[in-house]
C-alpha cells in the first residue's frame, strides 16, 4: 500500500512530495495536465517561504533564479509619478532570508520537481484522479484509465476547482466578482526599462496595468491587465491596453507564451481534514493576488502537514495530530484573504491624486515592502504550543525559530543548518536535556569556553531570555513547540503526540 496521494503538481502538492520523500514516506503526486503548466502566475516568495524551501535544499537556487530587488515604477495615467527603489535587507542573525524573491511558479515548480527527483521521486504527468471512495483503513482511489490505488491518506494540492473538495461535498463559502476581471500574461515586450522594476500604471477611470520582467528571460514579462466586462483575453487585449493606458506607442508586445483570464474569488473551506482525507493550497482557500500571499500559503500548509503526516504514517505520533494542521493553517488562512480583500479594495486610488496624496501613497507602499519581509505566522494559541517560562526573550514558543551563528564540536555554522532534516531538535541552555527519543537531536547551549553548542556571539542567550536550565524544543518544520524552565519538559510534550 502506498502511504499518501497527493493530487495536483503546484507549489504545494511538490513542497509535499519532496518534504514526505525525504522521511521515507512511499507517496505518489498525480497531475492531470500532460505537461508543466508554463505560466508565472504566483511570483513572489516570501521569507518564511523561503526558509521552509532552505530546509528542502532548493533556497539557494531560488535566490539563483529571482530577484530580491523589488522595484517599483509608478505611473498615474500616462505621466511617471516616482520610482520605490527600497535597498534589499540584509540578513541578520535572526532571519537568513529578509527579502522577498521575485520568481514565476513555472521556474519554482521547476526547481521543485528537480529536488524531488534528486531525493527518488517524480510527477506522474498525465494522470487525472477520476474518483475515491474512503473508509477506517484508508482511500481507495481511481486514476483516469481505471488504475486503483490504495493508500493511507490522500491530499488534495489540485487548486481552486479541486475535484476532491467537490467530492467530499465541502462548502467553498465566499464570494466572486464578476465585474472583477484580469488578464495575466507571459509575453514578449521592447521599449520598457527592464532595470526600473515593475510598471504599474493607474488610469483614472480606474483600470491598472502592470509589467513585471522576468528575472532571467531576455525580453520576456509578465503583463496583468484589468478587463472590461465581456471583453476577451487574448494578446490583441494586452496591446490595446499597453497602448491606452501608457501612452506609448514605443511600447511593442509579441510571442506570448501563456495567457489566463482571472477573476476575483475570495473562497475558503472551514475543514481541512476529513479523516483521511486533507485540502491545502489553493484547494482550501482562494483570495486576490494583491499582497502575494497565494504560492506563500500553499507552500506553507504543506510544510505544516508534512512533518505531522509523516509521524503519523509511520506510527510515531497518533492520528489525531493530523486535527493541529487544520488548527494552526485555517486561522492563518482567515487572516490573509482578509488582508487580500482589504489590499484588492484598496488598490484602486481616487481619480484625482493631489501632491499630498502621492507622498502618503509612496509612504503607505514603502512600509508594506518592508513588512513584506516579516512574513512569519505565528501559532502562540496552537493545540501543540507550550510556553511554560516567564522569561522573557524576542521570542516564544509558538513562534518561527531564528537563526544564530554557533559553533559545534570547532565548526562555525548556523543554527538553520542544525535544524534542516526530519527531526525536532532540543536545544537547553547550560544543562544536559537528557533526551534519548529518536525523533530528536538534542543539544547544550553554552557560552564560548565550554564544550557543547557555542552561542559564539549570545544571540541564542537573548532571542530565548536563556538561563541555566531553559529548554527549547524546535519542530521539525522550524516553530518553536516547547519553551520552559527545566530539560524535562521536552520528554513530556512528545509523549502527548
Amino acid at each position: 500500500m502506498t502511504d499518501v496521494l497527493i493530487v495536483g503538481a503546484g507549489p504545494t502538492g511538490l513542497t509535499l512530495a519532496c518534504d514526505l520523500t525525504r522521511r521515507g514516506v512511499a507517496c505518489r503526486i498525480v497531475e492531470q495536465a500532460a505537461e508543466p503548466a508554463p505560466g508565472s502566475r504566483g511570483f513572489t516568495l516570501k521569507p518564511r517561504s523561503l526558509e521552509a524551501l532552505d530546509d528542502l535544499g532548493v533556497a539557494d537556487r531560488i535566490l539563483a533564479a529571482g530577484d530580491i530587488r523589488g522595484w517599483l515604477r509608478f505611473h498615474l495615467g500616462t505621466g511617471h509619478l516616482f520610482d520605490l527603489r527600497l535597498p534589499p535587507a540584509p540578513a541578520d542573525p535572526s532571519r537568513p532570508y529578509p527579502n522577498t524573491v521575485g520568481l514565476p511558479q513555472w521556474r519554482t515548480e521547476s526547481i521543485l520537481r528537480d529536488r524531488l527527483a534528486e531525493l527518488g521521486g517524480k510527477v506522474e504527468f498525465g494522470r487525472r484522479l477520476a474518483g475515491f471512495d474512503t473508509d477506517d483503513e484508508g482511500v481507495s482511489a481511481t486514476l483516469e484509465g481505471g488504475e486503483r490505488v490504495r493508500v493511507r491518506y490522500l491530499v488534495a494540492a489540485d487548486g481552486g476547482r479541486s475535484l476532491v473538495r467537490r467530492t467530499l461535498g465541502l462548502p467553498f463559502a465566499g464570494s466572486t466578482a464578476e465585474d472583477m476581471r484580469a488578464l495575466i500574461a507571459d509575453v514578449r515586450l521592447d521599449g520598457l526599462d527592464r532595470d526600473s522594476g515593475t510598471h504599474l500604471w493607474v488610469t483614472g477611470d480606474g483600470h491598472l496595468l502592470a509589467a513585471r520582467p522576468i528575472p532571467h528571460a531576455d525580453d520576456t514579462w509578465q503583463v496583468v491587465t484589468s478587463l472590461e466586462p465581456g471583453e476577451d483575453g487574448d494578446l490583441d487585449t494586452v496591446r490595446r491596453a499597453l497602448a491606452t493606458r501608457t501612452g506609448r506607442a514605443d511600447v511593442r508586445v509579441s510571442d506570448a507564451t501563456w495567457l489566463s483570464a482571472w477573476r476575483y474569488n475570495l473562497r475558503m473551506v472551514e475543514r481541512y481534514r476529513v479523516g483521511r482525507v486533507l485540502l491545502a493550497g489553493d484547494a482550501a482557500h482562494v483570495h486576490s493576488p494583491f499582497g502575494g500571499h497565494g504560492m506563500n500559503t500553499g507552500i506553507q500548509d504543506a510544510y505544516n502537514l508534512g512533518w505531522k503526516l509523516a509521524l503519523v504514517v509511520q506510527g510515531a505520533a497518533r492520528p489525531e495530530l493530523l486535527d493541529t494542521y487544520e488548527a494552526e493553517r485555517l486561522p492563518v488562512a482567515r487572516q490573509i484573504l482578509a488582508d487580500s480583500d482589504r489590499r484588492m479594495k484598496g488598490a484602486i486610488p481616487p481619480r484625482a491624486v493631489r501632491p499630498v496624496v502621492r507622498l502618503i501613497l509612496r509612504s503607505v507602499m514603502a512600509r508594506q515592502q518592508r513588512r513584506t519581509r516579516n512574513d512569519h505566522p505565528v501559532y502562540r494559541t496552537g493545540p501543540l504550543t507550550r510556553h511554560l517560562t516567564g522569561r522573557r526573550g524576542r521570542f516564544r514558543a509558538g513562534d518561527v525559530a531564528p537563526d544564530a551563528p554557533v559553533m559545534l564540536d570547532g565548526r562555525q555554522c548556523r543554527l538553520f543548518e542544525l535544524l534542516r532534516g526530519p527531526h525536532f531538535t532540543a536545544l537547553s541552555f547550560g544543562a544536559d536535556p537528557g533526551l534519548s527519543d529518536p525523533r530528536v537531536r538534542a543539544y547544550t547551549v553554552v557560552r564560548p569556553g565550554r564544550a557543547g553548542l557555542v552561542d559564539t556571539t549570545g544571540h541564542l542567550h537573548r532571542m530565548y531570555g536563556g538561563r541555566e536550565g531553559t529548554t527549547v524544543l524546535i519542530r521539525p518544520d522550524g516553530y518553536i513547540g516547547l519553551m520552559a524552565d527545566t530539560p524535562a519538559e521536552p520528554a513530556d510534550y512528545l509523549e502527548r503526540l
